[in-house]
């Protein structure tokens, strides 16, 4: 699946698709709701990307026993709820299950 229906859409519509993919409710243009579908796996990657990178930061600050160590782990700790959150936003666009 690749982002047609997203690049399709205006400043204001891209706004709404946003706001249906992470509020997981529907929205009234099937357009945007579409556009919202198509968003969801890159969606994931980049946040699974971002995770990952901060893992294996934490990792080598954690070995090193830098004083930064606490800052990475945090970080990582968000990287890794917003991945979880990505992932449930995505589940419930695919499944076509929104809340209202």
């Amino acid at each position: 699946m690749n982002l047609t229906t997203y690049q399709s859409c205006s400043f204001a519509e891209k706004r709404a698709v946003l706001r249906a993919f992470w509020s997981s409710s529907d929205d009234e243009s099937d357009k945007v709701n579409l556009a919202a579908r198509e968003y969801g796996p890159y969606a994931l990657g980049m946040v699974a990307i971002i995770a990952l990178e901060l893992v294996v930061i934490s990792a080598v600050l954690g070995i090193r026993g830098s004083g930064w160590e606490w800052i990475a782990f945090i970080a990582t700790a968000f990287a890794l709820w917003s991945l979880w959150r990505t992932h449930v936003c995505q589940r419930v666009r695919r499944n076509g299950v929104a809340r209202s």
